[in-house]
């Protein structure tokens, strides 16, 4: 991505965010009357009669549209551009949002910007249109969705009010036309099980995350690349999947290490499972790594304090929170991507819990 020119406080998106936001006249051809009887409605002015009023106030709510002086009188009260930064409240306790907030923020001051965090829940229990239409009256200039499942519905709206949508590493996979920012996650897979590979291990098993997320399946994919380059069985069908969390990778590792023949190395989609797996093996009363080898993926804070410390991916996941902000900053003032996917680069970060098998 190139470099971006900083804005300062005074700074306002471009008029026009692509061309799929309502227009007077989209307005006026549903309500069936003129444009200058539309704008009439739109502020305030007299002249236009009950009935007319009416059907041009319900044709706006239905198209969602947003006049620009609505976003500019927004935009001039708050002094500073601002975004919606939508999570799965499910993910708060995951330290890959903290991470990621962390390099969002610091992009945030950079290009003066207020980021105002939502909870997934409300978009998705609101109407979507009349959602979009809030945001783009509170003076949003634009919307970055973390780790949810795409909605088409949602970008719909959002462009239909002239509001940029970002996803960080979604959950399933949206049009390509759609801007996204994840990791190279089948590359950073593969090197991870390659190194449990290269130890000598040759029973290695992955714990999955949410069914159907895309990211996940990437991984799996390049787990099972890995180990059948190696000659070596990898059943995508039988890996476990649940979420990205503590509790599925306890549950999980449970189960595959209480088998008569238990895999000699775990590898597990996040640090948060990766720490489920060592709490299973220690209950079964395994030794890390003499007797299990984990691998995590992320790099959290999780893989530096967890014990023994973790080896696993590292995703520049604060870089991704800096590129999602610069990215909705880009689209707000009307710029043209090179790319509509951008995928930063992993690498493992080899520490304690991985050895040769006994």
């Amino acid at each position: 991505m190139s470099a971006d020119v900083v804005p300062g406080p005074s700074t306002r998106p471009a008029p026009a965010l692509g061309t799929h936001r309502v227009t007077l006249s989209a307005v006026a051809n549903e309500a069936g009357v003129s444009i200058a009887t539309v704008s009439k409605v739109v502020n305030g002015r007299s002249g236009v009669g009950r009935q007319t009023r009416a059907r041009v106030e319900e044709a706006i709510t239905e198209l969602g549209y947003v006049s620009l002086g609505e976003r500019q009188a927004s935009l001039h009260a708050a002094r500073e551009m601002s975004v919606e930064l939508v999570v799965d409240p499910r993910d708060v306790s995951n330290p890959y949002l903290s991470t990621f907030l962390g390099g969002a923020m610091e992009a945030a001051a950079l290009h003066h910007v207020a980021l105002v965090l939502r909870s997934l829940d409300a978009a998705n229990e609101a109407r979507q249109v009349s959602w979009a239409q809030d945001l783009a009256r509170a003076g949003r200039t634009g919307v970055i969705e973390v780790t949810s499942a795409y909605s088409a519905e949602r970008e719909r709206a959002l462009k239909r009010a002239g509001l940029p949508m970002v996803l960080v590493d979604p959950i399933d996979v949206p049009r390509t036309s759609t801007p996204s920012i994840g990791a190279t996650n089948w590359a950073g897979a593969y090197a991870a099980t390659q190194h449990l590979i290269e130890l000598g291990h040759t029973d290695i098993r992955y714990i999955g995350g949410p069914p159907g997320a895309r990211c996940d399946a990437v991984r799996a994919h390049g787990w099972a690349a890995a180990m059948t380059e190696a000659g070596l069985v990898a059943d995508i069908e039988a890996v476990p999947k649940g979420s990205y969390t503590f509790g599925h990778g306890l549950e999980a590792a449970t189960a595959l290490l209480s088998h008569d023949a238990p895999p000699t190395a775990i590898f597990a989609g996040s640090d948060a499972s990766a720490t489920g797996v060592l709490e299973a093996a220690r209950r079964l009363g395994l030794g890390i790594p003499a007797d299990l080898s984990v691998v995590g993926f992320d790099d959290t804070l999780l893989a530096q304090t967890s014990a023994p410390p973790l080896t696993t991916v590292h995703q520049p996941i604060a870089d991704i929170g800096r590129n999602a902000v610069s990215t909705i900053v880009r689209l707000a003032r009307g710029e043209v991507l090179a790319t509509k996917r951008v995928e930063l680069s992993t690498h493992l970060v080899v520490r304690d819990s991985t050895a040769p098998p006994r």
